[in-house]
């Protein structure tokens, strides 16, 4: 039996959908008319269920796993100190529960995110953990001249697929193009400066990215020369 308003059982039903609802609200939260009160058995007949129980549930594992991994993370940097190997191997640790949350929290609970966002967002929190990686193992170059432009690489190849499946609105990948070739570029630059060792990569990560804008620029013709219009405010 469920307890309320002069211990009786009370329900709210919507005077248009005819749904019964378990929350206490005055408005429907599927067509936002106002709702009755029912009382009795007539409430227990039958329950609009809770919509906010799954959130809930997905909140509370979300802070259970937070918490976790900041007691292992703060156990890791004091075992690595106490260790004193030299090597701060606990930072590998870190980096990688902290991207455990970046994926739980962004891309599975965050339901605001499109896809786009979500994927593109998991990708670069990879890259930045190989870098990490790369960096406390003595940083031997090779997250910046592989890793880095593979990546950018795969990122042309996501947008191509991502222009087929959203293919009715293909020209709006037009902008992510522009900044895979500001990406790009910058490893062309970090090999000029002597950061990056190996550069054909790079340059082929730098080639990929204009080629991809290009063919679309070309291929696309007036609808692509007014997103770019759209986008950049021009006349």
């Amino acid at each position: 039996m469920c307890r309320s308003k002069a211990m009786g059982c009370f329900m709210s039903k919507c005077i248009k959908c005819g749904v019964r609802i378990l929350d206490q609200t005055e408005v429907c939260p599927l067509c936002r008319c106002v709702v009755e009160t029912e009382q009795g058995e007539a409430a227990l007949a039958g329950r609009y269920p809770d919509i906010r129980l799954i959130d809930r549930k997905l909140e509370l594992v979300g802070r259970i796993v937070l918490f976790i991994s900041i007691v292992l993370g703060a156990l890791a940097v004091v075992v690595n100190y106490l260790d004193q190997t030299g090597i701060w191997w606990s930072a590998i640790v870190v980096g990688g529960l902290a991207y455990l949350l970046l994926i739980m929290f962004f891309m599975i609970q965050n339901d605001h995110a499109g896809y786009r966002s979500k994927v593109m967002t998991g990708m670069a929190g990879g890259i930045a953990y190989l870098v990490l990686i790369d960096n406390v193992l003595g940083f031997k170059h090779w997250s910046l001249d592989y890793v880095v432009p593979a990546a950018l690489v795969a990122f042309d190849i996501l947008i191509v697929v991502f222009m087929f499946v959203n293919i009715r609105n293909w020209q709006s990948y037009l902008l992510f193009q522009i900044f895979m070739i500001l990406c790009s570029g910058v490893c062309v630059i970090l090999y000029c400066a002597g950061i990056i060792k190996n550069p054909f990569m790079s340059y082929v990560a730098f080639g990929s990215s204009w080629v991809l804008f290009l063919a679309s620029f070309i291929i696309g013709g007036k609808r692509a020369s007014n997103e770019l219009k759209r986008r950049f405010h021009l006349m």
